[in-house]
């Protein structure tokens, strides 16, 4: 197999990866109310939560949170789905080191770590409204860290098969800011976004602060993990002659 097909593969490889993490596991109602068609309007997957009465209605957002039990169980979902993702990157990593091609290598590396911060920012973050930080696993794609995530995978994974420079800043900020803009449009497109019909004044302001830092933070990490990964598949496969 030479050079050029595995790093295809490799790639073809991560982008299914990508695809199960955002379809996520089967997932449950976060509350159950008398009349479904308000509470999922679910043709097209799209989550609306709202209020069984008047009385719940004029409450904030976080008083109807999923219960404790089912966001416990999309934490085992999400684990699941984030250990399923790895040990499918940690077998493509080793058919790259036995073919010893380490430009394919640095890819899947690269693409291990952006899951890795993916998995970071899922199970850390503390601020936000629940149903926004723990929703069903098949609408992961429209949170922050699935965006950050991602953003970072593509970048990191495109800059692997860059020259190191000046080069493979410009492809990992590029890369990264056309993934971080276009991934939530897509999943809009797509109807894997949450809508709350009611939310507290602070959530416009997380909303603007995790753009914001996102769009900056996602092509400094893409370029960091892309050259690291090369560094260390350089060292660990050598090319070929």
């Amino acid at each position: 197999m030479s050079r050029d097909a595995l790093k295809a593969a490799m790639a073809v490889l991560t982008m299914a990866v990508l695809m199960g993490m955002a379809r996520g596991a089967p997932a449950y109602p976060t509350k159950p109310t008398t009349s479904p068609d308000e509470s999922w309007r679910s043709a097209r997957a799209r989550v609306i939560y709202v209020a069984d009465d008047a009385e719940a209605a004029d409450a904030l957002a976080e008083t109807i949170a999923p219960s404790p039990q089912v966001i416990e169980r999309r934490r085992q979902q999400y684990a699941a789905g984030f250990l399923i993702a790895a040990g499918i990157l940690v077998i493509a990593i080793v058919i790259a080191l036995i073919y010893g091609n380490p430009d394919a290598a640095a890819a899947v590396m690269a693409a291990l770590g952006a899951l890795g911060i993916g998995a970071l920012l899922q199970f850390t973050t503390s601020k936000g409204l629940p149903m926004l930080l723990w929703p069903p696993p098949r609408l992961w794609l429209g949170t922050f860290a699935a965006d950050f995530s991602l953003a970072v995978m593509l970048a990191a994974v495109g800059g692997t098969m860059l020259r190191p420079g000046l080069r493979r800043v410009i492809g990992a900020v590029v890369i990264a800011e056309i993934a971080w803009w276009g991934i939530p449009a897509l999943a809009g497109a797509a109807g894997l976004t949450l809508s709350i019909v009611r939310h507290p004044m602070s959530m416009d302001w997380l909303v603007f602060l995790g753009t914001t830092v996102g769009a900056i933070a996602a092509p400094a990490a893409g370029w960091a993990v892309a050259s690291l990964a090369s560094m260390i598949a350089g060292h660990v496969v050598p090319a070929r002659a």
